[in-house]
């Protein structure tokens, strides 16, 4: 016999010929059934707390209690069981009423022909929510297992990033700048009547000084210093004074230094996913100016990236692939906060960032 035509069912019956006859009906149906018989709530509440159950079959009314009592105990017990009301004359408003409290379905004890059917419907159903409820909770495990992956990648990117900003300031920077004293003293030994390779000299100068501030540039985007060393603050200051140097963008910074102490992976993830919202405006926006806010509020900080550029069909852009943004959403999901975009062809865009802090929330890079 399948498997799926063992059942246990929980009888609350306080006859023994019905009970005979209902035991009788689901053998006759192909159940081989486990029935416990129960005749007060709290031998219902103990059987529930006992075993596992598929369903439930109640009589309507008991000496002791009735059958709306018992569904209040299986609801009580907080368990997703089918609760089938096998009774006798019942009329068809009470019956109604019965559904409407949560019954899942009502069988008359004259027409027991319904009863297995009902009961192969309701255990039927019942599996189907509980597989539903497993595919959901697998479903929710799964995405803070990508989130808890994200995390990590995120903060090894980061580790990663620190130590090569680390090499490239400590050795080529120093590299560079031995190379630049010597040239120097190469250049102070030129003799006066050879002009050329004095201005070969100082051209090697000049692109020895452009290599380093290049290789200034990059470790400071990397991992800027200021970051590490005086705040997200200083560091949201130099990030805009670069960008408008480099791109001739206007720009407005308003925050509250003071309410910006924040952990160092919070505060890396803000800076990171303006300094992407910031690129997103130099390749795309065409924009003669930038707006940054950033607020910090009792449970989260608001962060907002505004440009006055050319803007763009949202709808339309959601079919494309944008790496940038994706990166933005993944650091964002990663923190349980909120992303939105707002933009319109020719009005500019602008990009909502919610970032909760509190200190329960803002593990994100152990």
């Amino acid at each position: 016999m399948e498997n799926s035509r063992i059942i246990n069912a929980l009888l609350v019956e306080d006859s023994d010929d019905d009970a005979t006859l209902i035991a009788e009906e689901l053998a006759a149906g192909g159940y081989r059934a486990s029935i416990r018989r129960v005749q007060t709530a709290e031998e219902l509440k103990a059987s529930l707390e006992d075993g596992q159950w598929d369903i439930v079959l109640s009589d309507y009314n008991l000496p002791s209690f009735n059958a709306v009592d018992a569904l209040c105990v299986v609801k009580a017990c907080r368990l997703d069981i089918p609760f089938v009301v096998v009774s006798g004359h019942v009329g068809e408003e009470t019956a109604v009423s019965l559904l409407k409290l949560g019954v899942h379905d009502f069988v008359a004890k004259h027409n027991l022909a319904r009863l297995v059917p009902a009961v192969a419907r309701e255990i039927h159903e019942a599996r189907c929510r509980e597989e539903q409820r497993r595919a959901g909770a697998e479903l929710i495990e799964s995405r803070q297992q990508l989130r808890d992956l994200s995390n990590f990648l995120q903060s090894m990117r980061e580790d990663e990033r620190a130590r090569i900003a680390r090499e490239l300031h400590d050795d080529l920077g120093q590299s560079l700048t031995a190379l630049k004293m010597d040239m120097s003293w190469l250049k102070k030994r030129l003799p006066e009547e050879q002009p050329v390779l004095t201005q070969k000299a100082d051209d090697m100068l000049k692109l020895i000084d452009a290599t380093v501030e290049s290789v200034r540039r990059i470790a400071a985007n990397l991992r800027p210093g200021l970051l590490d060393d005086l705040g997200l603050a200083a560091a949201m200051e130099w990030l805009l004074e670069d960008f408008s140097k480099r791109h001739g963008v206007a720009y407005e910074l308003t925050m509250n230094e003071d309410e910006l102490d924040l952990p160092e992976c919070l505060a890396i993830t803000v800076f990171r996913v303006i300094q992407e919202a910031l690129t997103n405006v130099a390749r795309h926006a065409m924009a003669s100016s930038v707006r940054v806010c950033l607020e910090r509020g009792e449970e989260s900080i608001q962060i907002e990236v505004r440009d006055n550029g050319r803007g763009f069909d949202f709808r339309a852009k959601r079919q494309q692939k944008s790496y940038g943004l994706l990166g933005i959403q993944e650091r964002i999901a990663a923190l349980g906060g909120r992303f939105a975009i707002e933009s319109e062809v020719g009005l500019g865009t602008a990009v909502r960032i919610e970032l909760p802090h509190s200190e329960d929330r803002a593990e994100c890079a152990a």
